[in-house]
């Protein structure tokens, strides 16, 4: 299990945009599980719904996409030189929404890279309820 520091390390994202607190799972090169602490301390609850708080679908997909760019990690000799952009959505799908003391799960599966493009398939869930998939694209860079 890698912890905050570990992605701070290896992530360029910071506050209030670094989505993921701690990798819980981790297979070389295959998939990656990671957790989200949702607080109603984030910025976005104050404008979505100030009275009925649910975090962005938008936001679930960055912490998928967080997820799978601490995967693609495992093929870069040297993270602090490039960054990664999802490139491309196939399909993303919300079945429940998640809201401020959810313990957002994401489990990111590699499914095909060439080069420097990924191809994922992932699923979150909250407990054994599952909240969100997408299958998506993801491509590397140098910084």
């Amino acid at each position: 299990m890698k912890d905050i520091n570990y992605i701070l390390e290896v992530m360029p994202h910071r506050y209030p945009f670094l989505m993921v607190d701690r990798i819980v799972g981790h297979k070389r090169e295959e998939n990656i599980q990671t957790l989200k602490n949702v607080s109603i301390n984030e910025p976005y609850f104050q404008g979505h719904f100030p009275t009925k708080p649910i975090m962005p679908g938008v936001l679930i997909l960055e912490c998928i996409a967080q997820s799978a760019c601490l995967l693609m990690v495992d093929f870069m000799e040297d993270p602090s030189k490039k960054l990664v952009f999802m490139s491309k959505v196939v399909n993303y799908k919300m079945f429940h929404n998640v809201i401020p003391g959810d313990q957002l799960y994401i489990d990111a599966k590699l499914l095909h890279h060439k080069l420097g493009s990924f191809k994922f398939d992932a699923k979150c869930s909250v407990g054994d309820k599952k909240v969100a998939s997408a299958e998506f694209f993801a491509t590397v860079v140098d910084r």
